[in-house]
């Protein structure tokens, strides 16, 4: 059994142990310039993929199906089971993946059990998961629960782990020494220790899992954001397929921007001191 996990190179984005952080110079004015620069440059893209091929709307008429999709609840509803399912299938990988990394990161037995396993996870694309959960357990919300979960799983599993064995060596030791509770070591030694990691896997997590969260409604479900993509591609209409794509990217951003980004610079700030 090889332990390919301990060699793999960490899932996350490092953070560099002294300096200033990335963003402290930048002002607010300056990030909105390049936000806005950023959505100008998704419309140029837009306009020259639309009169390249001639079949694609324009922005303006996906904004408008977006508009009348609004205007029948159709995105509340639909948005609202998917997150549901969503939550689900995420809290189920973020609980299973600390305790398997833990485990992994703490163990050598571990380690050599699941390691090759958890590669096998990563290589494998949310598509697969998608079109094998759709098979097990045919139309329902079972489907895209179980793909969420299984999407996200070893991400969570290879950043916990990584982080679990760069924790000091010497600390490990002397709480032993001392006889800390497990219960304790964990929560005061290992927990602060891999704060910024799992963060980091949180937000791998939830990229992965939205992804095959799309895939496992567009194959196997009835309602959802991912089949309500599907309903209007089967209905050969553009513009309704593109305005859930937009609506689907638009909402991943925003969760990891907004939400996750923040709590991981809390979390690592003070690698930045």
């Amino acid at each position: 059994m090889t332990n390919t996990l301990r060699d793999s190179p960490a899932i996350s984005n490092p953070v560099p142990v002294t300096g200033k952080a990335p963003g402290r110079f930048v002002g607010k004015g300056t990030s909105i310039l390049a936000g806005l620069l950023s959505l100008l440059s998704i419309w140029v893209v837009w306009e020259i993929a639309r009169l390249w091929g001639g079949r694609l709307p324009s922005l303006a008429e996906t904004l408008a199906r977006l508009g009348t999709e609004w205007a029948g609840n159709e995105i509340w509803i639909n948005f609202a089971v998917s997150i549901n399912r969503f939550v689900l299938g995420l809290v189920l990988a973020l609980v299973v993946g600390a305790i398997l990394g833990v485990a992994i990161g703490l163990s050598k037995f571990a380690e050599a059990a699941l390691s090759d396993l958890t590669m096998v996870g990563l290589a494998a694309p949310a598509v697969i998961w998608a079109l094998l959960t759709t098979m097990w357990f045919g139309f329902g919300w079972l489907t895209p629960v179980v793909t969420v979960f299984l999407s996200g799983l070893p991400f969570v599993v290879v950043n916990i782990a990584k982080a679990v064995r760069a924790v000091p060596g010497d600390l490990i030791l002397m709480a032993r020494a001392f006889e800390v509770p497990r219960v304790r070591g964990l929560s005061q030694i290992i927990a602060p220790a891999v704060a910024g990691s799992a963060i980091a896997a949180v937000r791998f997590a939830v990229i992965s899992a939205w992804n095959g969260l799309l895939l496992a409604e567009w194959f196997g479900s009835t309602s959802g954001v991912g089949w309500r993509s599907r309903y209007w591609y089967d209905a050969n209409q553009m513009d309704g397929f593109l305005a859930w794509v937009l609506l689907f990217m638009a909402f991943l951003v925003l969760v990891d921007q907004i939400l996750l980004a923040p709590i991981e610079r809390r979390a690592t700030r003070w690698r930045r001191v």
